[in-house]
């Protein structure tokens, strides 16, 4: 049996190391349209901030011998159909059984900005590494980050952290929008800000790019203003790469063994699937649930059996930070709240069960507040107790049985 893959991120890679696990020894093939060996995103901005590349290659540089796996690099796939393959370049790939993890695309309001000399996505290694060369190059040390989710985040405080004076424009009142509710995110940005002299334009945009001799000069805001600087990253969101397969950029439906079709799984930030607390069905592109998915995907080509009980939407970010967000769930039901100067813990609940979370400036209660959310045990009485406690030592006390004692 040869076994290909789209893709050659965190589930592809995880997917082919589980196949030879499960004693699979039949023909691999991985297309990527990168040029590298496996990486983790999550890994990326510690090599924009000074990091050495190789940090990236989450399971080694040697990965593809190692695997005993053949590599075809730099040619995107632009097409899958009846067991073949077909890439940028032309060439064909023919398949009994195919993994489709070619994980997403930069969303750009303006493609036509990446025509400038020092305007840059922040979605895949070869985005960093042409952000890095052109700092090392050019000797920038101004930057502009378009959006201010998680991604765009993560590239400010890399860049923050490798010395260069950033600022973040973002449309919304608050950064980190979608990993918090309103009053969360304030509270998050403005710490944010305190803490690393980042600067913030909320509830702006970039409406233009102005280049001198074709390279970045300025950019031009919704509210006025401009801003000089050489570097631009975009990071407004991103879209499945699922075109090739299904048509269109809207994910790839699979069913519980990740299959789209008895040839072809799905996973990463491609599959629709589940989520494992509601059940309601969307596209969850995190670290953990790619991997999930990819051990499923492999068993279940080799054993015939086995089921992915489902996505979570949970978010951390404390890279380069002296506090964390984390978040999880939905912010929908009743709010339990605590704060102080420095930390805000939130927890909404339904019935009594944990709807979601967010903690922010601290994390000693998140993975017991996790299991809480999952297990959608009645947890009100709990909960009251650890987002309360400022030393921190109730959530160890239940975890370990001696709540009350």
């Amino acid at each position: 049996m040869k076994v290909v893959t789209v893709g050659a991120g965190v589930a592809a890679a995880e997917f082919v190391e589980t196949l030879r696990n499960e004693g699979f020894r039949g023909e691999i093939v991985m297309i990527s349209a990168e040029g590298f060996p496996p990486y983790s995103p999550c890994v990326m901005p510690f090599f924009l901030a000074g990091d050495p590349l190789e940090t990236a290659y989450w399971k080694g540089a040697d990965f593809y011998d190692r695997l005993g796996v053949t590599p075809r690099l730099g040619d995107p796939v632009v097409e899958v159909d009846d067991g073949k393959v077909r890439t940028a370049s032309g060439a064909v790939e023919t398949f009994d059984r195919l993994l489709y993890a070619p994980g997403s695309k930069d969303r750009y309001p303006e493609p036509s900005w990446l025509g400038v000399h020092g305007v840059f996505g922040f979605k895949t290694l070869s985005d960093l590494t042409a952000i890095d060369r052109h700092i090392r190059e050019t000797g920038v040390r101004r930057a502009v980050i378009f959006g201010g989710g998680f991604i765009g985040v993560d590239a400010a405080l890399a860049l923050w952290h490798r010395g260069l004076q950033v600022t973040v424009v973002h449309r919304n009142n608050r950064l980190l929008s979608r990993m918090t509710d309103e009053e969360g995110g304030k509270f998050a940005t403005r710490l944010l800000a305190e803490r690393t002299g980042i600067e913030v334009r909320l509830e702006t945009r970039v409406t233009a790019v102005n280049a001198r001799d074709g390279a970045l000069a300025s950019v031009d805001l919704t509210d006025g203003t401009w801003i000089e600087t050489p570097l631009l990253i975009v990071a407004t969101g991103v879209t499945p790469e699922s075109g090739p397969l299904t048509g269109a950029d809207q994910g790839v439906a699979v069913d519980e063994a990740l299959r789209f079709d008895p040839r072809v799984y799905a996973a990463g930030d491609v599959a629709v699937t589940p989520h494992a607390v509601d059940g309601r069905p969307g596209l969850y592109a995190l670290f953990p649930n790619a991997v999930e998915q990819a051990r499923v995907a492999a068993r279940h080509l080799v054993r015939g059996e086995g089921a992915y009980p489902g996505s979570v939407d949970a978010n951390v970010l404390r890279k380069h930070v002296d506090f964390p967000v984390v978040s999880a769930g939905r912010f929908e039901g009743e709010p339990l709240t605590w704060q102080d100067a420095d930390r805000f813990r939130r927890v909404y609940l339904k019935d009594g069960r944990i709807n979601g979370y967010m903690l922010v400036g601290d994390m000693a209660a998140a993975g017991y507040l996790h299991r809480l959310y999952l297990e959608q045990t009645p947890a009100e009485r709990e909960v009251s107790g650890l987002l309360s406690d400022t030393a921190g030592t109730s959530y160890y006390r239940r975890a370990v049985g001696l709540a009350g004692r």
